[in-house]
């Protein structure tokens, strides 16, 4: 997260607001092309869990190779239409200076080719996932983070185009990762042996869930990048390059979240693949709220001391990054709590009204995002629709999946929604009255995140996690301390 914070204040700096909202928004063209790409993951990592979670290593074996291959005539699809149609559509459609169209086009050649290279490490990716290889998945987050330190310190010292150096060097970072995964799985595990495999029942269940998963994909997709082409279609490469750090502000933090779910969501799949509904219930709520406070911890002070930490991170705040990021951590928050409900109906595998009803629902962000922009509204107002929408999605597609598990609004108000509310409250009582009275200097500003950081941990233990639970971890810190 620091890591991911200070090289996105070196690269605004090197690369200039201009550049760095061209990247953003290239960037976001290519990825229209492969919006099913989560599909494609969520598939491999629910196949791959459920026949490890079976012992079936044969059948692990046969899904493997079988993704793998579906996965090759992809890339080469996507390659195809990203090169010809999306070309297209950087020259003559996306507002960009003429004397950085060359520079656009180069980085956006690069970001193409980095989305083929994901593509075929998805099945490596979702192995070592559904093995519960955490330590092999931190270890390539931080490789991550310290190469894109290395991108940025090489981004200050070249004497090329530096928009077109930076696209390279990410591209390389890309290739390098992808190959760790492929000779991982390679080494460690049985059923990475590759062979030769069409098997029509592994395809029909894989293109089943993945064209239904694709929909849901899609409007992501129509939401996120094309929310970034309204803006700077209405506002220009200022506004993308604003969204785009309050972005990386929330993908920072957001990452104690959805990484702690990560780990969370091969066990959850597995419970229901054996049929113990008890505990799967036990840790759908349990994964919920957790996530909900990890993220909590550092949203509470970075949106009270917004304008603070935006003025040590950058050298020159573009304007709205601060009001976006405030509501960009709040919609992360809202959003956090539909993995769990997601992983189950990935589990279930019948997601076809989940899909159709709750997509239907996400799809109204573009064209309300569309239809207030131009009334003339603040860039502001879209994020607020995103909020709004993603709160109503939540309360349908609960309804939904509560039709295959045992599952009540009552039992999730109690089990989530309340512990939730009453730490948020409490720990925001606490934050307001201290951000006023702690000075407004580097070390105060350090100084209140920390305490804000620690009391609400504290409101989150008094009122957030039930006494068993408390006892659980108060076992687990005094085993640790013990042993030094």
């Amino acid at each position: 997260m620091l890591i991911s914070i200070f090289t996105s204040r070196v690269l605004l700096e090197k690369l200039g607001v201009d550049d760095f909202g061209i990247y953003n928004v290239v960037g976001g063209v290519a990825v229209l092309f492969a919006f099913f790409s989560s599909s494609l993951t969520n598939a491999s990592q629910r196949f791959l869990t459920i026949e490890l979670g079976r012992s079936d290593l044969k059948k692990a074996n046969i899904v493997f190779n079988q993704h793998l291959i579906v996965y090759l005539l992809i890339a080469g699809g996507i390659f195809f239409f990203a090169e010809t149609v999306g070309l297209w559509f950087v020259y003559n459609k996306l507002v960009i200076p003429p004397d950085r169209l060359f520079a656009a086009v180069c980085v956006y050649h690069f970001t193409v080719i980095s989305l083929c290279l994901t593509l075929l490490g998805i099945v490596f990716n979702s192995c070592i996932i559904a093995h519960e290889a955490m330590d092999v998945f931190s270890f390539l987050g931080i490789f991550q983070g310290v190469a894109k330190l290395g991108v940025v310190y090489l981004l200050t010292i070249s004497l090329t185009d530096k928009l077109i150096t930076y696209g390279f060097l990410m591209l390389m970072v890309t290739l390098l990762v992808q190959v760790f995964y492929m000779l991982y799985c390679f080494k460690r595990y049985e059923e990475c042996k590759l062979r030769w495999v069409w098997n029509k029942a592994v395809l029909k269940e894989t293109c089943t869930l993945v064209g239904w998963n694709m929909i849901g994909t899609a409007v992501y997709a129509i939401n996120d990048s094309g929310v970034n082409i309204l803006m700077n279609l209405f506002f220009g490469s200022v506004v993308n390059a604003a969204r785009a750090l309050s972005g990386q502000v929330s993908g920072a933090v957001g990452s104690f979240s959805s990484n702690f779910y990560t780990s969370v969501q091969p066990p959850l799949i597995k419970a229901y693949a054996s049929g113990d509904c008890s505990y799967m219930m036990k840790l759908f709520y349990n994964s919920s709220k957790y996530s909900f406070y990890l993220l909590w911890i550092i949203c509470l002070p970075v949106m009270f001391s917004i304008n603070e930490l935006l003025s040590i991170w950058l050298t020159e705040v573009p304007e709205y990054v601060d009001v976006f990021t405030i509501w960009i951590l709040l919609y992360s928050m809202v959003t956090t709590l539909n993995n769990p409900i997601w992983t189950i109906s990935l589990a279930v595998g019948k997601l076809k009204w989940y899909i159709l009803i709750g997509s239907g629902v996400f799809l109204l962000v573009f064209p309300i995002s569309y239809a207030v922009l131009r009334l003339g509204y603040s860039p502001v107002s879209v994020f607020m629709i995103m909020v709004a929408v993603r709160s109503v999605y939540l309360i349908v597609v609960l309804r939904i999946i509560s039709s295959y598990i045992p599952l009540t609004y009552r039992g999730y108000m109690n089990g989530v929604v309340y512990p939730i509310l009453k730490s948020t409250v409490l720990s925001t009582v606490v934050a307001a009255p201290l951000y006023y009275v702690m000075p407004t200097t580097v070390i105060g500003t350090f100084s209140y995140c920390f305490l804000t950081a620690f009391t609400t941990i504290v409101c989150i233990s008094m009122v957030g996690v039930t006494a068993g639970e408390r006892a659980i971890v108060r076992d687990f810190l005094k085993n640790k301390l013990c042993k030094r």
